[in-house]
């Protein structure tokens, strides 16, 4: 398995999925080693082997420092080594080859074809999507290639289904769609709904719309004096975001955290009233079903994923300003519909789980170990 994030150092949903997953492989008695481009350190999953380029003998390129980077911050010279480095990687028993998102595709994609292994490729976002529209051509190219090399293709949602292809001219007979899943937690469960806080939790990026969350905040501020908004997380619009919150006259009603550890992230879903996400693009939104499944009613952007498996949400148009601000009113001033809500998307996120996810992704494997690779 190839990915460039792994809990503690993760900055979106990437990660989790890769540790979530993994962990539920090896249940079932599976083998995994994953491929990183960091050196570590790794939250330690038995079953799990990690390897990466700093483990050999000469010196790594300097990307593999970076720990908690993100692809923008790295070099075209360090994705080249990776690949390459992936590229010429010993293939022991191993019988698929699972690469996550663009950055490995082109060494994954070699991999396979030298080893005569099954190369699966999960697309969690596009180009596209985080660009807005402006994609890197360079990133574009490397997920084009991977889309279109790998054997099969898993989407997180129907949604991202339909855009590799519309964009990527994908087969849909080779695309599966898996959902990302949520961990329960009893911690959260016992202490959800205690604060009026009403949270944004994810990266700060441009596709995530956390301007419209900023702009609702204000509407709401004007005629409910209590609530605390809370924007946790960090990325390339977090500057920009601080001015904007400014302008609104909202200093001393948002709170902006930054980066938050797993425990602060337990905290304050567990604390929080209401979950905004307001993304112009969420091909799936874990942190919302993070949200759900803790009690917490959530009101999400009608692009995001995660609205495809669960009715108990409110979805809203992104670019509704005025649609977010009413949603978040209604869900403080009536205790009655906020339990409602969050108890039934507590029950539906809690059907399926990571297990049923890994057991899909297993059929996946399946198909092609057993020569229905076309």
């Amino acid at each position: 398995m190839i990915g460039w994030e792994w809990p503690p150092s993760h900055s979106g949903g990437l990660g989790v999925h890769c540790f979530e997953l993994c962990k539920e492989l090896t249940k079932m008695g599976h083998r995994v080693t994953f491929l990183s481009p960091f050196p570590g350190p790794y939250t330690p999953v038995d079953g799990v082997a990690f390897r990466c380029p700093a483990d050999e003998p000469e010196e790594p390129y300097p990307g593999a420092y970076a720990i908690g980077g993100s692809p923008g911050s790295w070099h075209e010279g360090d994705i080249e080594h990776f690949n390459a480095w992936i590229a010429a990687f010993p293939i022991d028993d191993h019988q698929v080859i699972h690469v996550h998102d663009w950055f490995g595709t082109v060494g994954a994609t070699e991999l396979a074809r030298r080893s005569g292994r099954s190369l699966v490729m999960t697309v969690h976002s596009t180009e596209y999507d985080r660009s807005l529209g402006n994609p890197w051509r360079e990133i574009l190219a490397r997920e084009r290639f991977g889309i279109v090399r790998a054997d099969r293709v898993i989407a997180v949602s129907e949604h991202l289904k339909r855009q590799l292809v519309d964009r990527y001219a994908a087969p849909p007979d080779k695309i599966r769609v898996i959902y990302n899943a949520v961990r329960p937690s009893e911690r959260l469960a016992a202490l959800s709904g205690s604060t009026r806080i009403v949270l944004y939790l994810g990266r700060l990026a441009a596709m995530k719309g956390v301007d419209t969350f900023l702009r609702a905040a204000a509407r709401v501020a004007t005629r409910e004096p209590h609530p605390l908004f809370v924007v946790a997380g960090e990325g390339p619009e977090f500057g920009r975001l601080l001015i904007l919150a400014a302008h609104l006259g909202l200093a001393d009603r948002v709170l902006f955290l930054g980066k938050v550890t797993e425990e602060e992230r337990i905290t304050l879903l567990a604390s929080s009233s209401v979950f905004v996400l307001p993304s112009v693009v969420e091909p799936f939104g874990i942190a919302a079903a993070e949200a759900m499944a803790a009690g917490i009613p959530a009101i999400v952007s009608k692009t995001s994923g995660v609205a495809e498996i669960t009715d108990s949400v409110f979805t809203v148009d992104f670019w509704d300003i005025d649609e977010f601000a009413s949603r978040i009113s209604e869900l403080l001033e009536y205790p009655a519909l906020r339990r409602a809500m969050g108890e039934a998307g507590r029950r539906s996120m809690s059907r399926e789980g990571w297990e049923e996810r890994a057991l899909q992704t297993v059929g996946v494997y399946f198909e092609l170990v057993s020569g229905a690779r076309k």
